[in-house]
């Protein structure tokens, strides 16, 4: 995949994903050809203004015919008296003539082989690409894609910490793309901060302060209007600078005047229209073995709603090779890629996409050896923290409840290093953990706690402890140590006033009425 031109350019998913690629050449209205590998497949995506109009695959099960007998749109003793053919073009001009198949109906299966290549690319965890901006296809090999609801339901099933490591920035800034129709499978929260920009350019601390949303779910939402056309990203690490698109639309300007001069030359003949190529067959020896995966939707989705690890997400034993956990993972993407379920209900296609999103989060995790120590540590980690909670009056509930994986994170490191008495390591953890998630009263009050142990803290401690007693006043843990905290202060009237009121919501407490009793005599 080596770049012919000084305008082609090539790069990798995992600095350039390929959706965000189909963003910006969308809305940069470029055209040409992406050339995209990974292992042994391959594919080349041809745009037009924009648009994807045409795309090849090396993947025999992308292979026109095996698409055509998939859908049983022709009989075989049919497609077998067929004159042989070296490429789908030519399958798809002898299936007309032969009035095998109607040209309409024949264009039809054409978009959703071209919707499938696009597709799996898409679920490539990595690859390579090359864009070649002067290679276009042929004039009959043009066609109508729209993507716009793929790439939506692509976006969900991003899990939240890949999506925050897309954004580099709070100083990136975004804005409506002007009279762009409302897709129908918009989201209440995405609607919500989509409504947000007025016809403004807006950062992302701006949309922060005007949404009040969580960071994740705020920048989750970004990403969906994004992938989905429906807003501009401006200031970021992009692909295409605008140095590129300026180059390649000057050298479009030149070709077209070169191509009138030869127009003239050649008494009124078109020159030639590079035609699209598919890329060599895969040989079948490269090809990794996908595993056979017996087990039902219904099976799959219960078993993933369970999961306890990414081991258990992806169904495989955590002494297994780095090799079997890819084809484990392969295995699921093509049995339950969401793409394959857009006609099940709302809430059953809901349940598909977070099922794969926690698939894609645990096989990035789990397939290099780097990652996979370190969630393996983690997980040892987690295990001792657990006790640890548990040791400290934490229910299994309260324990497994956060709002988002992040605030969980922070929090389990920042009370493991509080009660090694790490208590300034401690403080940025769980001040991270309390900022998530600020609505859990269990983080403010033990992260009011770490504070508790700098002199010049001691106010801002107190007040994230009185907000948690507020959130939860019920729970005796957060109200005891507010009262601990009063005593450790010497301020022994506020402690006996605080233990006051959560008697009097508790009065079998027996060690909220023992401390009492303590500062009383």
């Amino acid at each position: 995949m080596t770049p012919q031109n000084t305008l082609d350019f090539k790069g990798n998913f995992r600095i350039h994903p390929f959706a965000e690629l189909l963003v910006e050449i969308g809305q940069a209205k470029l055209g040409g050809s992406l050339r995209l590998s990974h292992g042994t497949r391959k594919s080349v995506i041809y745009f037009r203004d924009g648009e994807v109009v045409y795309g090849v695959s090396n993947a025999r099960e992308h292979r026109l015919l095996s698409i055509i007998l998939e859908l049983n749109k022709a009989e075989t003793q049919r497609l077998a008296r067929l004159p042989k053919f070296s490429n789908d073009v030519e399958l798809a001009a002898n299936l007309a003539s032969a009035e095998i198949l109607p040209k309409a109906e024949i264009d039809n299966i054409v978009i959703l082989q071209i919707e499938r290549i696009v597709i799996d690319a898409l679920s490539w965890p990595d690859g390579e690409f090359v864009f070649s901006p002067l290679a276009r296809p042929r004039e009959d090999l043009v066609f109508n894609i729209d993507f716009q609801k793929v790439l939506i339901d692509y976006a969900r099933c991003i899990p939240a910490a890949i999506v925050t490591d897309r954004f580099k920035s709070v100083h990136e800034s975004f804005e409506a793309v002007p009279e762009r129709g409302l897709p129908e499978n918009l989201q209440s929260h995405e609607y919500f901060v989509l409504q947000q920009f007025g016809g403004e350019s807006l950062m992302i601390e701006q949309l922060k302060q005007l949404s009040a949303m969580p960071e994740a779910g705020l920048l989750s939402a970004l990403y969906v209007l994004w992938l989905a056309g429906l807003i501009f990203r401006r200031d970021w690490n992009a692909a295409f600078s605008e140095n590129r698109i300026a180059a390649i639309r000057n050298a479009r300007v030149s070709l077209v005047k070169q191509a009138q001069k030869t127009q003239a030359a050649t008494n009124g003949n078109a020159p030639p229209i590079e035609a699209a190529t598919e890329p060599e067959p895969e040989q079948e020896t490269k090809v990794p073995e996908t595993p056979v995966i017996e087990i039902t939707l219904e099976e799959y989705l219960a078993r993933i709603e369970k999961a306890e690890t990414h081991y258990d997400a992806i169904g495989i034993d955590p002494k297994v090779s780095i090799p079997e956990v890819k084809k484990a993972y392969f295995g699921l993407a093509k049995l339950f890629h969401p793409d394959r379920f857009h006609r099940e209900s709302t809430q059953t296609l809901a349940r598909i996409q977070a099922a794969f999103s926690s698939v894609q989060q645990a096989y990035e995790t789990l397939k290099s050896s780097d990652t996979r120590e370190n969630y393996d540590f983690k997980m040892r980690k987690e295990l001792e923290v657990k006790e640890k909670l548990r040791a400290q009056g934490i229910t299994e509930t309260e324990e497994t409840d956060p709002k988002t994986g992040h605030g969980l994170e922070n929090f389990e490191m920042g009370l493991s290093l509080l009660m090694d008495e790490e208590y300034e390591r401690a403080v940025p953890f769980l001040g991270r953990a309390a900022h998530y998630n600020p609505d859990n009263a269990l983080y403010r009050v033990y992260y009011g706690k770490a504070l508790s142990y700098d002199e010049n803290q001691r106010h801002k401690a107190e007040g994230e402890m009185q907000a948690a007693a507020r959130l939860d006043p019920k729970n005796p843990k957060i109200r005891l140590m507010l009262a601990e905290f009063f005593i450790d202060m010497n301020m022994l009237k506020r402690a006996e006033g605080e233990l006051k009121r959560f008697l009097e919501i508790a009065p079998d407490n027996a060690e909220a009425r023992k401390l009492l009793n303590s500062i009383q005599n």
